[in-house]
């Protein structure tokens, strides 16, 4: 029984994984990273379900606040169950087959990555918008998900990445020995505070 979580995106998802097949999911709207409905997800199904053997979780790339929530969290389910924990890019959870990943990561850049089987074949880099474009049109006919609009990409797909997804592909992967590492792909952008007049 593997329990998976990823809240990358504004949209989260929760989902329990036992031998491949989905036993429970459920997506959850966690805006800039507010996990309060991942939270309320995971009490639910932890006191119905004892025997979870796994924890996955969505690494990203994507929100700040929303990585750090599902990798904690995560973490302290693992550890206090005393179960292995596996990290999963969230970009490798939006699909089946073969396709391609964009986002804003801001500040005039963005994120492109390439999957096929729920493997990269090209990791997650960032671009300017037109080596973006360049990146895209070299990719073909493969579909593009993104995690939100992007107003020069009409061809781009909205998608979150699917827990269960990330279950069947952490089921095989190696646990971490501590949290996992988030995927950042980029220094986090920090305002400094204004001082007192």
């Amino acid at each position: 029984m593997i329990l998976a979580l990823d809240s990358s995106t504004s949209q989260g998802s929760v989902a329990l994984v036992d031998d491949g097949r989905v036993v429970w999911q459920v997506a959850i709207e966690t805006p800039r990273g507010r996990g309060g409905a991942l939270f309320s997800a995971l009490e639910e199904i932890l006191r119905k379900r004892p025997d979870i053997r796994r924890v996955v979780a969505g690494t990203g790339p994507g929100s700040y606040n929303g990585i750090r929530s599902a990798l904690a969290v995560a973490w302290g389910i693992a550890t206090a169950r005393g179960v292995p924990l596996v990290g999963i890019s969230s970009l490798l959870g939006l699909a089946e087959g073969e396709y391609c990943a964009a986002g804003d990561a801001r500040c005039g850049q963005f994120y492109f990555a390439r999957v096929s089987e729920g493997r990269f074949l090209n990791a997650p880099i960032l671009f300017e918008r037109e080596a973006l474009m360049r990146e895209i049109d070299g990719a073909g006919e493969q579909p593009l998900f993104v995690p939100s609009t992007i107003d020069f990409l009409p061809q781009g797909v909205i998608a979150a990445p699917d827990a269960a997804r990330l279950a069947r592909i952490g089921a095989g992967g190696h646990p971490s020995r501590d949290i996992p590492e988030p995927l950042y792909l980029k220094p986090a952008h920090i305002t400094a505070a204004k001082g007192k007049p």
